[in-house]
């Protein structure tokens, strides 16, 4: 029903806009004329692009979908029945082809292919952090949506479009903590990928990209949620538990990195531990209050390998195979620190890092990982029980 209604307002618009277009193109050689008739389009084109922005922005207005090679084909179908349509004797026999051709291609994208693996992306938004969980049946669950910038987002150029390459569906969106490198890509995704639900660890103490994210929530519908120690969120054969933090850790802290959500993603016997920014300080209160859950195969390094996390420690209490750092290239931070890439080397980490390597993708079938970094893909050798 949107695109009707929008189409009332826009059909008008762009009805008047096309020959001015048209006619300014053609007189170019004459240049004042052409770019009155330009100037004079472009508040009919303001007028078009909002009303198509206003339409996509009702819940349900729109829908991001995959270019799968099922569809290309189904359109393909389509184009030609139609063709057929044209010029047969039974006209109505190649209608209906095209009409059946023409469902396929708008459900298809909607049906992802099945996986034979759960697979981890470590997408390559730069300084920022962007993980996305994608189950074997196309379900995804993205952790934190990347950095935001003066006219654009790391949500709006990346993770969507990456997503939607892909197929399927958001389950949920979790955000670690609302620094802008983290939470500044959310609302775009959310308003893209209309997930079911929004998980956080809610520090109050947070800027424009976090309220705008929730605005984008309400308006769209997704349930919110603080996390809570022990809530478990299960999407397929993907388990994930939050560690922490506690209210009471977070009332006291004047920190957003401190206060980071921690998730736990079990896939069979293979166990991933996503620390957001934690620092020492949430390090020491895991130690403390979830040593017997830290333990993983694969660690996203807290805090993008700065010097103020991953703590011997705690390392040790994770003894991670696999380490996963986001961080960009020729930052200004200093990360990841040396320090603490010689602590991985100690742990016996393999470390992977997206200004090295880009996305890094990490599959696992529940037993084995294998990755995929850098163009090239290896397997990692099957979990052993202790």
């Amino acid at each position: 029903l949107i695109g009707p209604l929008t189409n009332v307002f826009a059909g008008p618009v762009i009805a008047l806009a096309q020959p001015m277009m048209f006619l300014a193109l053609v007189l170019s050689p004459v240049e004042p004329l052409a770019r009155w008739l330009a100037d004079a389009a472009h508040p009919l084109l303001w007028a078009f692009d909002a009303v198509a922005t206003a339409g996509a922005g009702v819940p349900g207005g729109s829908i991001t979908v995959a270019p799968t090679a099922q569809a290309a084909v189904c359109g393909a179908l389509f184009a030609v029945a139609l063709l057929v349509a044209c010029v047969s004797r039974f006209p109505a026999r190649a209608a209906g082809v095209a009409l059946a051709s023409l469902a396929l291609v708008a459900w298809s994208p909607l049906t992802p292919t099945a996986s034979a693996r759960t697979e981890l992306h470590l997408i390559d938004v730069g300084q920022g952090d962007a993980i996305a969980l994608r189950t074997t049946l196309g379900h995804w669950v993205l952790v934190d949506a990347g950095r935001i910038w003066r006219g654009g987002d790391a949500g709006r150029a990346t993770v969507v479009p990456y997503i939607a390459h892909r197929g399927g569906t958001l389950a949920a969106f979790i955000l670690s903590h609302p620094h802008d490198d983290h939470v500044g890509g959310a609302a775009s995704v959310l308003h893209a990928l209309h997930p079911a639900r929004y998980y956080d660890a809610a520090y109050t103490d947070a800027g424009a990209a976090y309220r705008a994210s929730l605005f984008e929530a309400r308006r769209g519908g997704v349930a919110w949620r603080r996390v809570h120690p022990g809530d478990s969120l299960v999407v397929d054969e993907a388990t994930i538990t939050f560690l922490g933090p506690d209210s009471a850790w977070v009332a006291g802290l004047h920190d957003a990195n401190e206060a980071s959500a921690i998730a736990l993603v079990r896939v069979g016997r293979i166990r991933m531990l996503l620390v957001g920014d934690a620092e020492r300080g949430e390090e020491a209160w895991l130690l403390a209050h979830a040593r017997d859950l830290l333990k993983a195969d694969v660690l996203k390094v807290g805090h993008h390998g700065s010097s103020t996390s991953s703590t011997p420690e705690f390392l040790a209490a994770v003894s991670p195979r696999i380490a996963l750092v986001s961080v960009g290239a020729g930052n200004t931070y200093g990360h990841p620190s040396a320090e603490v890439m010689r602590r991985l080397a100690a742990a016996g980490a393999l470390v992977l890092r997206t200004d090295r390597l880009s996305t890094v993708v990490v599959g696992t079938d529940g037993r084995s990982l294998r990755i995929e970094a850098g163009g090239d893909a290896w397997p990692v050798a099957p979990w052993v029980p202790p």
